[in-house]
């Protein structure tokens, strides 16, 4: 009897003591360190999120009108963009945007007529647009920090309204599709 008391015992304060330093060992490997610029530039996250992604071909580089490049880094210096921001096409034309980097998809927002269309991540996409009106989109994980963009079929304006007032956008994305719409 007394070993069998011995032996519980023993496994429940071994039990405790594993699931103690479970729920330590995060708070012990988060200790503060001193980052340095060169340690942030020379990461291996910085490589990884910067990964080049090859999935269409020529040939369907050519069948479209346009191409919108997903970048983790745009032209100006900014981060998380779709280049261009606003594709100005006409009716029947379409549109490919092309997922130069990983981490990024196309999810419309505002459409004429409640247009639904989502791709993947890390995937190339492509989307004919037959009904005119301003079209919003963005990129899911990172609408936040401004990753929108704009699509304007036939020079429709006719959504305008909806197009600028949306309550989903939130973040930088307010100010840029206002910035956008903006110059209509």
């Amino acid at each position: 009897m007394i070993f069998r008391r011995n032996l519980i015992c023993s496994l429940g304060v071994t039990f405790l003591g594993a699931n103690a330093y479970n729920i330590i060992k995060p708070a012990i490997a988060a200790r503060p360190y001193k980052i340095e610029e060169e340690n942030i530039c020379n990461s291996e996250d910085f490589v990884i999120n910067h990964e080049p992604i090859n999935d269409v071909t020529e040939q369907q580089i050519a069948a479209v009108d346009e191409v919108v490049h997903m970048l983790n880094v745009g032209p100006t210096g900014s981060r998380f963009r779709y280049d261009p921001m606003l594709s100005e096409i006409e009716v029947g034309r379409k549109i490919l945007w092309k997922a130069t980097t990983k981490g990024h998809n196309v999810e419309f927002m505002v459409t004429p007529n409640n247009i639904k269309f989502k791709s993947k991540l890390h995937k190339s996409a492509g989307f004919t647009f037959t009904t005119p009106g301003i079209y919003t989109y963005k990129c899911t994980p990172h609408v936040s920090v401004g990753m929108i963009g704009v699509v304007v079929v036939g020079n429709d304006l006719s959504n305008m309204t909806e197009a600028f007032d949306n309550a989903a956008y939130y973040g930088q994305a307010k100010e840029l599709i206002q910035d956008i719409l903006g110059r209509f």
